[in-house]
């Protein structure tokens, strides 16, 4: 007995050797795209199913041991007593895994704890119904599932060595005639070896599909606004040679108002990862064999024999295309394979993507077609938050340019006239001193109606824009306030309902009719003046038109129907009906008057929407 254990013990103590340092590093294991991707619901939901799977593994076993009429070799007494105990162990452990108590960094230990439940299975149900492959299989299938190929790979490894070891020993250490070694116990390993193989293969292939999900839905969080580019740029790199294995990523992008090229560069080395960022006047990596729409992959990169096969992501065409052997190639020519996709802004080629491997690992098209799609997807998160910043600097400007036409329109007009009043007294001091009191009361006045000019614009910039929705209402009160201050007869014909336009609509047509009439009166000396507002299916029509001396003609500054050229209208009103997209166009004969007509588009039933939910 002691030569036959001499014999047989260094079996079964390696297996479990190499299943305790395995064991160990797996509770470890995790991949760096599943650390940063895998949110806590998926995990959940995974152990669930595993613990789930566990159950029914465990009670179809038990079944099968109490039915099966052909009884274990060895204490059948002892094996119900195992079985019933492991399907205790996989209901707590189903559980423990609803009630969330199963966290990430116990599941190497699980995995630990189901090899030693099998080995222990295994030696009290051989001879009989062994359920050798389904307790197997759900071990590889569950490592499978959580780390794919590469870790479940050597559990099957370490599965097939172990049942022939542990019948080795058993039959030496144990009893011999209880646990025969027969040819079996060769061939079952052999069966596991290929059915695990298929098993781990498809996990891999389940678990990079969730990777790749993970990856597309973290683009959303990349490229956000006030964040730094430089940023987005290094992250997306990093999961880049997290997903593909690989051991640099760089990132070239020409700068279209300098001309210059950024080379972001990520390179992992053993002792961690370097990052570095090159600015060079020309392309550093030109990839000249390559059009501007292609990307490609190249798995064979040896001077005068280097091939890649190209892809145009606009086409859809394929081909192989020679690598030049002076083309420069990123790493120092350590690469071994590339992966190259081109970074497309409305068509427009902005620079180019490079994942290198710098081992003979080589790339798929599965690996080429990924990277194209990672790729674009990020250059367009990276265009919409950089049209998104460049959306806000216009709205400033816009904002800029409104408060520079409510000024023009109404403060600095008072200050010219306050001005010319002055003048005036001034001179009337030296020419006729009785009518002073009279020009300073008229001063007066001016001064007062432009502070509560002042006054209702700083009120308008601090309000909620409420009034302006109301462009109805709005006109009303314009109306009643120049028959008042500046008695002017406004005559206003409008529709009854209110059309229900935006607040930034009725506010640009609010301004434009304000600073007709007060043309209209200050320079037309008008006394009446007509507003009329009419939509339409698609339009909105306004025109103003008094009862002055309109427009002097001046450099021939009318048509022959007395329309005044685009470049001559006020140019505040020019601008505010550019903002809206209106047409606008401003009569004018000496002695009969003005009259300024806009049309402002909107898509076909727009107003009558818009006031059908007002009124609703």
């Amino acid at each position: 007995m002691s030569a036959a254990t001499v014999r047989g013990t260094p079996v079964a103590a390696s297996a479990f050797a190499n299943l305790s340092s395995m064991m160990r590093s797996l509770s470890y294991y995790r991949p760096r795209a599943l650390r940063r991707g895998a949110p806590l619901e998926a995990f959940s939901q995974t152990e669930n199913i595993i613990a789930f799977c566990r159950v029914l593994l465990a009670a179809t076993t038990l079944a099968v041991f109490i039915v099966d009429p052909r009884q274990p070799s060895f204490r059948p007494d002892l094996g119900l007593v195992v079985l019933s105990s492991y399907v205790g162990f996989s209901l707590l452990l189903f559980l423990l895994a609803r009630a969330g108590y199963v966290k990430p960094e116990v599941r190497g230990w699980l995995v630990a704890a189901d090899i030693a439940w099998i080995a222990v299975i295994t030696l009290f149900t051989e001879g009989g119904a062994t359920p050798f492959f389904l307790l197997n299989m759900f071990v590889i299938s569950s490592v499978s599932v959580r780390w794919g190929l590469a870790a479940s790979a050597p559990i099957t490894v370490l599965l097939a060595l172990l049942y022939p070891g542990l019948i080795l020993f058993a039959g030496h250490v144990i009893d011999a005639d209880a646990f025969p070694f027969a040819r079996a116990h060769w061939f079952r390993p052999i069966y596991l070896l290929a059915l695990g193989y298929l098993v781990a293969y498809l996990g891999e292939h389940e678990r990079r599909s969730k990777q790749k999900l993970g990856l597309m839905l973290d683009l959303t969080t990349v490229f956000r606004r006030h964040r730094a580019p430089a940023s987005g740029f290094t992250r997306l790199m990093r999961w880049a040679l997290d997903y593909f294995a690989a051991q640099r990523a760089l990132l070239v992008l020409r700068d279209p108002e300098s001309g210059k090229f950024f080379t972001w560069e990520v390179a992992r080395r053993p002792g961690g990862s370097r990052i570095g960022l090159r600015i060079t006047d020309g392309e550093p990596f030109p990839f000249s064999f390559a059009t501007s729409t292609e990307g490609f992959l190249a798995n064979e990169l040896r001077p005068g024999a280097g091939t890649a096969l190209c892809y145009d992501v606009v086409s859809g065409a394929m081909q192989r295309k020679a690598i030049a052997p002076d083309i420069p190639l990123p790493g120092d020519g350590r690469a071994q394979a590339l992966l190259v996709a081109p970074v497309l802004i409305q068509r427009q080629l902005r620079g180019r993507a490079v994942v290198a491997r710098e081992t003979r690992r080589k790339f798929t098209r599965d690996d080429l077609e990924f990277l194209l799609l990672l790729v674009g997807q990020a250059a367009a998160g990276f265009e919409a938050v950089r049209l998104q910043a460049k959306a806000e600097e216009v709205a400033v400007l816009e904002e800029r340019a409104r408060i520079a036409r409510d000024l023009h329109d109404g403060f600095i007009q008072s200050l010219a006239g306050i001005d010319l009043r002055v003048e005036a007294c001034k001179l009337l001091l030296q020419r006729d001193p009785g009518r002073v009191p009279r020009e300073l009361e008229d001063l007066h006045q001016a001064v007062d109606r432009g502070y509560r000019e002042v006054r209702h614009y700083l009120a308008v910039l601090r309000g909620s824009g409420a009034e302006a929705h109301d462009l109805c209402a709005t006109l009303d009160r314009l109306a009643a306030e120049f028959s008042l201050r500046e008695r002017l007869r406004v005559h206003l014909a409008r529709p009854p309902a209110d059309p229900g336009l935006p607040a930034a609509t009725s506010y640009e047509l609010t301004q434009i009719v304000r600073e007709a009439l007060r043309n209209a009166v200050r320079h037309g000396h008008a006394t009446q003046a007509v507003v009329k507002l009419a939509t339409g299916p698609a339009h909105l029509y306004l025109v103003v038109r008094d009862n002055g001396s309109g427009f002097r003609d001046g450099n021939g500054t009318t048509d022959a129907d007395g329309f005044l050229v685009p470049a001559a209208a006020p140019w505040s009103i020019r601008e505010r009906a550019a903002t809206l997209g209106a047409s606008l166009r401003v009569w004018s004969r000496p002695g009969r008057g003005a009259e300024v007509s806009l049309v402002v588009p909107a898509p076909p039933g727009a107003w009558q929407r818009v006031a059908d939910r007002r009124k609703a």
